[in-house]
């Protein structure tokens, strides 16, 4: 009987099949109905159906008809960690308007989602009407339009479609994909600083710090930090003014949050352990002036009420403000703390993408601004005034209270980010990004703009960062994802906790603390000996709940970040200078053409001779050994952790494969004429400051000639000096 004629039933039932071993037998039915409909779903090779199905990518639907199990339709897919790509989509027409189709797509989106998945993306050609809207209808939004081959001179749509995976996490949601329960502040959460009187009146003109604390009151308004003021602010104001007398600050303050102050013993308690700290040179000799009193009331407003801080330009207060964090846990500022440096204002880097395109990332200045503007609004579709009032920070009279950046192909504004240049004691710090999806390097900027906000905001060490998103960013959402990024799918916005730094046995300590300090998970008290990549790892979320946690898992979402336990293996593998820095990207010397494709990942690639592949174990920590053959430096330059590791044959390289690597289908002979490489990818890449030269490795024992010029492993003691020597007497 014709299979495309086979009596039906309205409630006929259909399964779907996984694995080879399933759907081989029916890989004549799906190459025969695909080479039937080729004007819709092209043409490909039944070789190119057996691949898919070894490698479990092709479902095969069977409809239960009165005759028996018959062949209904077929999906074909492939993934790459955290999106998917369907290649073919097909249902016989007697099935087709039976929901079919839909439980197919149901069956892959189920499969992804337990898998943490983040999208999936179908390229449907934009004259098949009936297709498209049957891609509408399953939530699939269409990203951008692209040309299609030439024969057929197809415009083709490429639709995406975002994933509710479990690893975004409901509103302080404690599960196995948000191991490390962050919780996600909200609006009303922004720290809150109280404002002494000498900051409300710089506003006025002709002040000295006017412009300072007009982008002080510019970031309130931005929604990076809520102001108030004290009780005994409004209470002195008042007292002070003429009778008959009106000032409009008395009217502008009661714009602000007004907080009481509690009844205070200056005898006991609190009051004379801050007049030593604040004014130590009065304790014994005099008594505090009023002014003197009144600030020591306002520092005591500000932790009874546990604000984030207060803001003053009091010399006094601020030459006590660390002793005073150390101790209550609130920060004493000027005004221009809310201001950036110029040094720290300017970004100016380039990189090269796999299409050959140069990508900018340029800091956001006055006359960009308004190209800024229109991806928010034109592309991204962002009303002009959550543009004004979280996005796009202005520079009043010089004063930058924000990072801006934008990353630019030609004259194309493509993706952008932003974030404040205070950071607080122990909240989060608030990012806001967007790509226009519609550009064919979308996701190459991405990239660019999460791994440089990343970047910045752990150099001084431990993190908190909360990224918002606007809608249908998948791009970004995919990145953060391998970023160490979790996120809510009803908030549109990320969450992450970054290390910033190599924890050792001499530095476990002071650097869990200053994890748990900057709201970041408690680990272990004190650092555990290395057992495996999986061992798992007792840490305490930050409201003190207990979990255990892989270690590679742990350095994944705390990332940027290695664990030096004791045990854990290393190796020293070298580089040649003409790769070490593409690579690594350990210069001090910055270049002035753009870095390489391999600097947009964080997961990097090194290839080497096959007989390497013993050493790289998951897990294992590569220190990276720069020859001296043709200039380079004799040092072991930087470290990093082995992820995977697997043999391939070089003619099986595709120019997509090594993206991630400095080497190309054309210069694999460089390191080597064997068929096959000895492939690695590795990620947490941290350049040593102080490289460590030769002469030392050979005093370790492990600078031999024959030592460095392939990888070979080390001992525990020798990776320990070595450490010490990369990273100081830490």
């Amino acid at each position: 009987m014709d299979r495309e004629n086979a009596p039906l039933s309205t409630e006929t039932r259909f399964d779907v099949l996984e694995g080879f071993d399933v759907t081989a037998p029916w890989l004549d039915d799906v190459c025969k109905a695909s080479d039937a409909h080729r004007n819709e779903l092209g043409f490909l090779a039944q070789s190119i159906f057996e691949q898919f199905a070894h490698r479990d990518g092709l479902y095969v639907l069977l409809a239960q008809t009165q005759t028996g199990p018959q062949y209904a339709g077929h999906l074909l897919f492939d993934r790459h960690f955290p999106r998917a790509h369907v290649r073919q989509m097909f249902i016989l027409a007697p099935f087709r308007r039976l929901g079919a189709a839909s439980q197919l797509l149901d069956y892959l989106r189920q499969s992804l989602t337990q898998s943490c998945f983040i999208s999936i993306y179908a390229r449907v050609a934009e004259d098949l009407i009936s297709a498209n809207a049957f891609w509408h209808k399953q939530r699939f939004y269409v990203q951008r339009s692209e040309k299609g081959g030439a024969s057929r001179n197809r415009q083709i749509l490429v639709r995406c479609h975002e994933l509710d995976s479990p690893q975004l996490f409901p509103t302080s949601g404690l599960n196995d994909h948000n191991p490390l329960g962050l919780v996600e502040p909200t609006a009303s959460e922004l720290p809150m600083y109280l404002l002494d009187m000498n900051v409300l009146f710089d506003v006025q003109p002709r002040r000295l710090r006017r412009a300072e604390v007009i982008g002080l009151f510019q970031a309130e308004r931005m929604n990076f930090c809520r102001l108030a003021i004290s009780s005994e602010v409004r209470d002195e104001l008042q007292r002070n003014l003429q009778a008959r007398h009106t000032d409009p600050m008395e009217a502008y303050i009661e714009t602000f949050p007004c907080l009481p102050i509690d009844q205070i013993n200056e005898a006991d308690g609190i009051f004379p352990k801050l007049t030593a700290l604040v004014f130590p040179q009065t304790v014994g000799q005099r008594s505090l002036t009023s002014n003197e009193r009144s600030d020591i009331r306002h520092v005591i407003t500000a932790i009874q009420h546990d604000l984030a801080g207060i803001i003053t330009n009091d010399t006094a207060m601020l030459a006590a403000a660390p002793a005073i964090e150390q101790t209550y846990g609130i920060q004493v500022l000027s005004s221009g703390a809310f201001e950036l440096e110029e040094s720290e204002t300017r970004s100016d880097e380039a990189f090269e993408t796999a299409e050959k395109d140069t990508l900018r990332l340029l800091s956001v200045s006055t006359d960009a601004e308004p190209a800024v503007r229109a991806l928010l609004s034109q592309k991204i579709r962002l009303s002009g005034s959550t543009i004004a009032t979280n996005w796009l920070p202005i520079e009043t009279q010089g004063s930058r209270i924000a990072f801006r950046c934008a990353v630019w192909s030609g004259s194309n504004c493509v993706g952008y980010v932003t974030w404040p240049a205070i950071v607080t004691t122990d909240s989060m710090t608030i990012a806001r990004a967007a790509v226009d999806e519609s550009h064919p390097q979308a996701i190459d900027a991405a990239r660019i703009l999460l791994l440089h906000l990343v970047d910045r905001l752990s150099r001084s060490g431990p993190c908190q960062v909360k990224l918002e998103l606007p809608p249908q960013q998948s791009h970004l959402r995919e990145v953060g994802s391998m970023l160490g990024f979790v996120g809510s799918p009803q908030g549109h916005y990320f969450v992450k906790s970054a290390l910033g730094q190599v924890l050792t046995q001499t530095t476990w300590s002071a650097g869990r603390a200053a994890l748990a300090a900057k709201g970041g998970p408690r680990l272990p008290a004190q650092a555990p000996t290395f057992s495996g990549p999986d061992q798992q790892l007792v840490a305490h979320t930050p409201d003190g709940n207990r979990v255990h946690v892989s270690l590679d898992r742990l350095e994944s979402l705390l990332a940027p970040t290695l664990f030096f336990l004791p045990g854990r293996p290393a190796i020293i593998t070298p580089v040649r200078r003409v790769y070490a820095e593409p690579l690594l990207g350990h210069s001090r010397q910055g270049s002035l053409l753009p870095q390489t494709s391999v600097s947009l990942y964080a997961d990097r690639i090194y290839l080497s001779q096959p007989s390497t592949l013993k050493h790289f174990k998951r897990g294992t920590l590569m220190l990276f050994y720069e020859s001296g053959k043709d200039g380079g430096r004799s040092q072991i330059v930087a470290v990093a952790r082995v992820r995977e590791a697997y043999l391939r044959a070089c003619d099986a390289f595709a120019v997509s494969d090594l993206q991630q690597s400095v080497l190309t289908t054309t210069n694999l002979t460089d390191i080597g004429k064997s068929a096959m490489k000895t492939v690695t990818i590795f990620d947490n890449i941290f350049p040593l400051p102080n490289p460590v030269d030769i002469k030392v490795l050979k005093r370790l024992g492990c600078g031999r000639p024959n030592d460095l010029i392939t990888t070979h492993a080390i001992s525990d003691e020798q990776l320990q000096a070595i450490l010490q020597e990369g990273f100081g007497r830490g």
